[in-house]
């Protein structure tokens, strides 16, 4: 717990100044005057944040939301009315964790271990970041404070407490109203999930790389946490062809990844007008537009309008798709 500067120690009580210390490690009970209440919701995160208007008695908590994977912590912005910037040190802003009960807006006394306290500065902005996760890219400066500690919040709850610590407070600052904007602080990550099938429906071994290095992949482990940008994933089979491709990765967003494996067998896909009379070695071929196997080897496909033939020869190879594309031009040009 950190507890500022706090130049006028003299007109502090010093119950309170003994309750502040002693708080850090033990759960204490208190009164609030109000609770208000914000939920993170993780289907919005990058866009969302939540304002409310906290009394320099009351309380907000925060509920984070049950998947935090992208959340590293929470940033609060405090709007400070003149009225309390003035009074420099006049007001407490704690922090605390294992708060119960559930915060409510009907509940007014509840028991928590203060985690970190300050006094609002004396200017109209203050910005406070909450990490939730111990590995974090968080950064204080002069524009912001961070606290050191990475409390567990206990059922997903932030909780952050307004107290007067001043006597001789106007009542102006006493009924003055502070304005709390909320957002996550997420990791430039973002979630890829990768679901690799083959036309049976059926576990068969593969190997996936991620931007050239091998990663574990599985039916029950198929997320990987990847750095926001362009990635190229392949999967590698001895049973069906090799797989390329190239995703993009949304900052604190869940992208899924459907590949179908297929067969090694050799593939052809027939393009031509609707008139057209089709023979692949010599038989007649009605599928047009759709992927369907061939057999390994040489082919013959013959193109056929009114008086109009040509013919193509193709040597099939596994793992292979082959087009053969028929169209007829017309050019005509002037001089």
């Amino acid at each position: 717990m950190r507890i500022n500067s706090w130049p006028n120690k003299k007109i502090f009580s010093t119950t309170l100044i003994c309750a502040l210390l002693s708080s850090t490690f033990f759960a204490e009970n208190f009164r609030v005057g109000k609770v208000h209440t914000i939920s993170l919701d993780s289907n919005s995160l990058t866009s969302q944040t939540s304002s409310e208007k906290i009394g320099v008695s009351e309380a907000l908590a925060i509920y984070l939301p049950e998947d935090q994977t992208f959340i590293e912590g929470i940033e609060i912005k405090m709007d400070i009315p003149e009225s309390v910037a003035s009074w420099m040190d006049c007001v407490a802003c704690s922090v605390y964790d294992k708060i119960t009960p559930l915060p409510s807006s009907s509940q007014i006394d509840y028991s928590g271990v203060r985690q970190y306290v300050s006094t609002l500065p004396g200017r109209l902005s203050w910005v406070l970041q909450i990490p939730i996760k111990e590995n974090n890219s968080i950064k204080a400066n002069k524009y912001t404070t961070k606290i050191d500690c990475v409390p567990e919040f206990k059922n997903r709850v932030v909780f952050i407490r307004l107290q007067p610590v001043m006597k001789g407070v106007p009542e102006e600052t006493l009924q003055a109203l502070i304005p709390m904007t909320v957002k996550a602080l997420l990791i430039d990550k973002g979630q890829l999930i990768m679901n690799i099938n083959n036309p049976e429906g059926s576990d068969f071994p593969c190997t996936v790389y991620i931007d050239d290095k091998p990663v574990k992949y599985d039916k029950e482990n198929n997320k990987v946490l990847l750095s926001s940008g362009i990635h190229t994933i392949s999967i590698i089979s001895n049973s069906y062809r090799n797989e390329v491709r190239t995703v993009r990765i949304d900052q604190a967003k869940v992208t899924n990844l459907d590949i179908l494996m297929k067969s090694t067998e050799p593939t052809l896909i027939i393009n031509a007008p609707e008139t057209a009379l089709i023979y692949l070695d010599d038989k007649k071929c009605d599928i047009l537009g759709k992927e369907f196997v061939i057999s390994e080897g040489e082919h013959k496909i013959k193109f056929t309008i009114g008086d109009y033939e040509i013919m193509r020869s193709i040597q099939a190879i596994p793992g292979k798709t082959y087009t053969a594309n028929f169209s007829v031009d017309l050019d005509i040009s002037e001089e």
